[in-house]
């Protein structure tokens, strides 16, 4: 099991105290994403000998075998589309959803 509950407050609970106090509406989910299911649970996977996180998010990745990049696309469906959910990740952090 791996557990992730502190690295969940400090990288996002405290992100969204932060942002609401500030008056800002904070984004926990796209906060989520890029610092904790593709950051630091990422980094705990690797060390497991895993390559791939699913995302668990309804979108689409196009690779460019070319470019060596990923262009992160809006679901077919476009009532069903989450790829909201995965703009704030990296190029890196694309390559291994």
């Amino acid at each position: 099991a791996i557990s992730l509950q502190q690295q969940y407050k400090e990288r996002v609970i405290s992100y969204t105290v932060q942002e609401a106090q500030k008056g800002r509406t904070p984004n926990p989910d796209i906060m989520c994403n890029s610092r904790v299911k593709f950051g630091c649970f990422y980094d705990a996977i690797n060390e497991r000998g895993f390559d791939y996180v699913a995302s668990g998010h309804y979108a689409r990745l196009l690779r460019d075998e070319k470019t060596a990049t990923q262009r992160l696309l809006r679901a077919p469906d476009p009532i069903k589309d989450q790829s909201y959910f995965l703009c704030a990740l990296s190029q890196q952090q694309l390559s291994r959803v």
